[in-house]
């Protein structure tokens, strides 16, 4: 089956660090929300512009695998990938890394899954037709 993945570059920063010297565990999930947002807005959907079409995506679900330490300046890239067209969920596969002397360097990799609902009344439903059709696109080229 074809997938959908989009890269985005982050340089760690200081404030990202802990006492150790490493990127602290819990910046991982934020880097996985801009691998998200990053991705949603090289589809062509910000968003902004899904919240103004009247669809918000709470996270309901979402697990790391830490398997490298990043530090302090290090140049990572933060690989999304989409695998199927979503239903009442979308689902997000990250892969944060970088390349040291030549080699791939995986610190992080995991997942995290989405639920779309009505902005105004917070009820659950299927994914808007709109985000179908563009999933069914890039996934069937």
């Amino acid at each position: 089956m074809k997938t959908y993945s989009f890269e985005f570059p982050h340089r760690v920063k200081y404030y990202e660090t802990d006492q150790m010297g490493y990127v602290h565990n819990s910046n991982y999930f934020r880097f996985f929300e801009t691998g998200r947002e990053e991705t949603m807005r090289h589809l062509g959907l910000s968003y902004d512009a899904i919240e103004k079409l009247g669809v918000m995506m709470p996270l309901i679900e979402q697990y790391a695998h830490y398997h490298a330490p990043a530090r302090y300046d290090d140049e990572l890239i933060i690989h999304t990938t989409i695998s199927k067209i979503p239903e009442a969920k979308i689902h997000f596969d990250y892969c944060v890394y970088s390349i040291q002397n030549g080699k791939k360097i995986v610190h992080c990799e995991g997942w995290n899954k989405l639920c779309f609902v009505d902005r105004n009344t917070r009820k659950p439903l299927r994914c808007p037709e709109f985000l179908t059709k563009i999933m069914e696109k890039v996934l069937s080229e």
